[in-house]
């Protein structure tokens, strides 16, 4: 399945079923980050290593949970942006989808208008 669109004098094929493979992978994706996120709020928190007192183990210390949180941070955008790319996905297979069946209807519609009009099966004429 797919549809060839011109596009600024270029035409561009749309294979539906290579888009559902992608979108097989972006779920995949998806269902890792999440597991990403799920371990860095669950299994590791936002704990801070106990270093003792010393300067270097108070940077440290800090410097973790600064690192931590830009970690949480980067994965939401990760998950935001996946999500997103997700609907765009479905929407546009859903389009060619729609748009293939539309055509294939009226292809069909215009056969039978041909057979009925010539009056004779399959196409053939009465010549």
């Amino acid at each position: 399945m797919g549809g060839a669109h011109e596009f600024g004098g270029n035409t561009n094929i749309v294979d539906v079923l290579s888009l559902e493979g992608f979108q097989v992978t972006l779920d995949a994706r998806l269902s890792e980050a999440e597991s990403v996120r799920t371990s860095l709020l669950e299994v590791l928190h936002r704990t801070a290593p106990q270093l003792g007192t010393l300067a270097d183990a108070t940077y440290v210390s800090e410097r973790y949970q600064a690192l931590y949180d830009q970690h949480v941070a980067g994965i939401d955008v990760l998950l935001n942006a996946l999500r997103a790319t997700q609907e765009a996905l479905a929407s546009i297979i859903e389009t060619y989808r729609t748009t293939e069946a539309r055509l294939t209807a009226n292809a069909n519609e215009i056969a039978d208008a041909l057979t009925s009009a010539s009056g004779a099966p399959n196409g053939t004429t009465n010549a």
